[in-house]
């Protein structure tokens, strides 16, 4: 094969230049391989990496998370239990006149004559309400002793907030009290302000 004539000075060269020349064409291949082709895998290979040590540090905290689940789990349910252990204890606003009927039936029971049973506007907390009731009744003090005890063995929490005796002149009824019993109602997060109570 015959070159074209502009290459004759390099094939009429000496050795020695012809090594120098070369050298320089391999080095000017070889930069131009590494500028054109590995320079840019080399950037490729780098994000990659990049990318691969950021997706095992979320897998390692996606492992932990799953090792964890379980336990978060366990403690879903036991709160979820005691939640609704203490939402059986409080009535809901359906619930309230039959738990209004009960407390007086108490009253009742005990020999009290209950001149007055007469709930309040609730008062509204974060997760529940709180329902003043009056109660005005005449009886002896252990018809009252007896009263409260019914109350306090009633499946719904009931506290006293306060309690005013005072004797009177009745054979049958010696003391008359004003008492002020507070229930409260379960009010779930988000839900309307609770409706006024039965006057």
């Amino acid at each position: 094969m015959v070159l074209p004539p502009i290459f004759d000075p390099i094939v009429n060269a000496p050795k020695p230049q012809k090594i120098v020349l070369g050298v320089l064409g391999l080095a000017t291949i070889v930069a131009a391989a590494y500028f054109l082709v590995l320079s840019p895998l080399e950037i490729k290979v780098d994000q990659l990496r990049t990318q691969n040590e950021s997706l095992q540090r979320e897998l390692a905290q996606a492992r932990r998370i799953a090792a964890d689940l379980v336990r978060f789990r366990v403690e879903v349910a036991a709160l979820e239990s005691k939640v609704n252990t203490l939402k059986d204890k409080l009535p809901t606003e359906r619930e309230m006149p039959t738990f209004y009927r009960t407390m007086s039936d108490a009253g009742i029971q005990a020999g009290l004559g209950v001149s007055l049973f007469q709930p309040k506007e609730g008062v509204t907390k974060d997760y529940y309400v709180e329902v003043p009731i009056t109660v005005n009744a005449e009886g002896s003090y252990h018809q009252f002793g007896d009263f409260l005890e019914r109350v306090a063995r009633l499946p719904r929490v009931v506290s006293v907030r306060e309690m005013k005796l005072s004797g009177q002149n009745k054979p049958k009824n010696p003391m008359r009290a004003e008492i002020t019993l507070v229930t409260y109602t379960y009010r779930p997060v988000g839900s309307p302000p609770a409706p006024k109570a039965p006057r």
